[in-house]
């Protein structure tokens, strides 16, 4: 099995919190109608938040904005546009103790609550299916030719 290589181009700030932890992250291509950047950002909410700033999506969380990611215009509160975007991504959330998967942290953090068997449970990422892994070039990944 091969493994092919795609060049992407990263959000600054996701780049930087993967040569931070040193561990791989799944991206997501932004697309943002009004203004696409060719960026890739993490699918997680303070990520996607982050993004949606960098685009000048800000001001109040209770403004009335629509979603422009990939020709949606549901219309929704600013402060709940990047969980919305998370749908788009496919992101997903598991229980780690019995499996069940959910859309959203919240969700699954009231089923993690309301277990007793499932009490102790971690809350896994489920990436979407676009997204692209991408790892950290480390001086362990280097060899000398």
């Amino acid at each position: 099995m091969s493994l092919d290589i795609i060049p992407v181009a990263v959000d600054p700030e996701t780049l930087f919190r993967m040569e931070q932890s040193a561990e791989p992250l799944v991206v997501y291509e932004c697309e943002l109608q009004q203004a696409p950047c060719g960026m890739c950002l993490e699918g997680t909410t303070s990520a996607v938040s982050a993004h949606l700033r960098r685009h000048g999506i800000t001001g109040p969380e209770s403004a009335v904005i629509a979603c422009t990611w990939g020709g949606c215009n549901k219309i929704l509160k600013k402060g709940s546009m990047a969980r919305h975007i998370l749908i788009h991504l496919g992101v997903k959330v598991r229980c780690s103790i019995c499996g069940i998967v959910k859309c959203r942290h919240d969700i699954l953090r009231a089923h993690i609550n309301s277990s007793e068997t499932c009490h102790f449970a971690i809350a896994e990422d489920v990436p979407g299916p676009g997204g692209y892994v991408v790892a950290p070039i480390t001086a362990a990944h280097m060899h000398q030719v």
